[in-house]
């Protein structure tokens, strides 16, 4: 198992890209921020661009110093599939870290 961290921006920030097959196991988008902030959240196929088409999670408000986690059901990628993620609210306040392996 494997783990990245990301700080997002109020553009698409990509927070985890697959290299070969990979699951992604969870997710935590972690507000360090004294208010709430939103969180919009993209599964991307290679070459694609994060969009409404591929959005799995719009406009999610995280309260402060809270964390939003998704650790239900597994992501599949393919190499070059990447998960990609915006805090629409304010950059540098929600912390991404997500945990994956190889399959």
């Amino acid at each position: 198992m494997a783990i990245t961290h990301q700080t997002l921006d109020t553009s698409a920030t990509t927070v985890y890209t697959s290299s070969g097959n990979t699951a992604v196991t969870a997710m935590f988008f972690m507000n360090n921020n004294a208010s709430a902030r939103t969180l919009d959240l993209y599964v991307v196929p290679n070459g694609g661009t994060a969009g409404t088409t591929n959005q799995i999670v719009k406009s999610l408000t995280i309260d402060p110093a809270d964390t939003y986690v998704i650790n239900i059901e597994k992501i599949i990628l393919s190499n070059g599939d990447f998960i990609a993620a915006t805090s629409s609210d304010d950059a540098t306040s929600i912390y991404a870290t997500v945990s994956y392996v190889s399959i």
